[in-house]
């Protein structure tokens, strides 16, 4: 059999798993309506606090009152759990866009900048603006650092607080949107490649399948292919709704986000085959994929800030994919930055893509 040969079959499957999909109309509105929902409902309905958020703070002055304010901040406790509201870090002569570039970098979720006269304005009681970046891509964090920073800084009488907004003026949805992609992505593309085998093995439509003249590899193919084209699909459709709906800005690159998204569900397309190679029928199957994919919709940072979560929850977050695409596509959206940033990131979703879809082929043909 020619590659020629098996790439028509591939598109044949694929064509297949459309029309399949087409038939199915009472599927279609919530495929697309239910993350949008999602989008609307929590956005509006959830917050979150912070703990240990890291602070970097540059004291270019020397005298008493900067001293104290320093040591206020960083021996602040939060109230609810009685753990550091921050870790602080100090250092001086940085300047802003040095300071704008830790914040791009991830080091820190929030900058104060302290200039030389403070102490004397502070004697003399004259009134003085100190400036604080912020990490905006991360709403909740952003917003308890800002408010907090403010209070303090209030009982001085004579000094404001200046907030440049680096990423423009964000919500807690153009947080949550990235989040709620990636999610959606992730679920629909081992849902419905694992559900669609686990059934066809069920039904023995796989069976008669494979007697046919289509190859193993072309009905793989065809169904990553199929997977591929929806849920970019599915994406530029929340992309739109949220920009339209929501006012939420596109600020990256639509080309690396698809990038990201191609990669990311390769490995969830390789999940689902992985998983349904495991189990004879569709309600294993989705007990299954119930017992994998829910927890990481609560952990890996869809909804609030991984500085928000137990420690011990942050180290399931750290092990799942989820939580470094949805990352990187936050990197992307919201901050608007280019490949070098989302390295990392992309590395790791390789190395998901790549193991998943090679164990998923490799079980495939050998239980089909």
């Amino acid at each position: 059999m020619t590659i020629k040969t098996e790439l028509m079959d591939s598109l044949i499957i694929a064509k297949k798993e459309f029309k399949i999909l087409s038939r199915k109309k009472a599927l279609l509105i919530p495929l697309v309506l239910f993350p949008i929902i999602m989008i609307v409902f929590f956005g509006y309905g959830m917050g979150g606090t912070v703990k240990d958020a890291p602070i970097l703070i540059i004291n270019d002055d020397t005298g008493r009152a900067s001293n104290s304010l320093v040591q206020e901040i960083g021996s602040y406790t939060a109230k609810y759990d009685g753990n550091p509201m921050f870790s602080v870090t100090y250092t001086k002569d940085m300047s802003q866009s040095e300071a704008e570039s830790k914040i791009d970098a991830g080091m820190y979720k929030g900058v104060l900048i302290i200039p030389p006269d403070y102490s004397d304005n502070i004697e003399k009681n004259e009134s003085m603006a100190l400036t604080l970046l912020t990490d905006s891509s991360d709403v909740t964090t952003s917003g308890v650092i800002i408010n907090f920073m403010r209070q303090l800084l209030a009982k001085t009488g004579s000094i404001t607080l200046n907030v440049p907004n680096i990423y423009g003026n964000l919500e807690y949805l153009d947080f949550l949107i990235p989040g709620v992609i990636a999610l959606t992505v992730f679920m629909g593309s081992v849902a419905t490649t694992g559900s669609a085998i686990a059934g066809e093995k069920e039904d023995g439509t796989l069976v008669r399948m494979l007697m046919t003249p289509i190859s193993k590899r072309s009905v793989i193919l065809g169904k990553t292919i199929y997977q591929l084209i929806l849920q970019l699909g599915r994406a530029v459709i929340l992309i739109l709704a949220a920009y339209f709906l929501l006012g939420f800005n596109m600020n990256g690159s639509w080309l690396l986000l698809s990038l990201v998204l191609v990669i990311f569900t390769l490995g969830g397309v390789g999940m689902g085959i992985v998983m349904s190679s495991r189990v004879d029928d569709m309600e294993s199957f989705f007990q299954l994929n119930m017992l994998v994919t829910m927890p990481a919709m609560f952990v890996t940072g869809v909804f609030f800030p991984l500085s928000s979560v137990p420690d011990w929850m942050r180290y399931i977050a750290y092990c799942l994919p989820l939580t470094y695409a949805i990352n990187a596509m936050r990197i992307i959206m919201i901050k608007g930055q280019g490949l070098n940033a989302i390295s990392t990131d992309l590395i790791i979703l390789t190395l998901f893509a790549l193991v998943t879809f090679t164990a998923g082929v490799h079980l495939f043909r050998r239980e089909a």
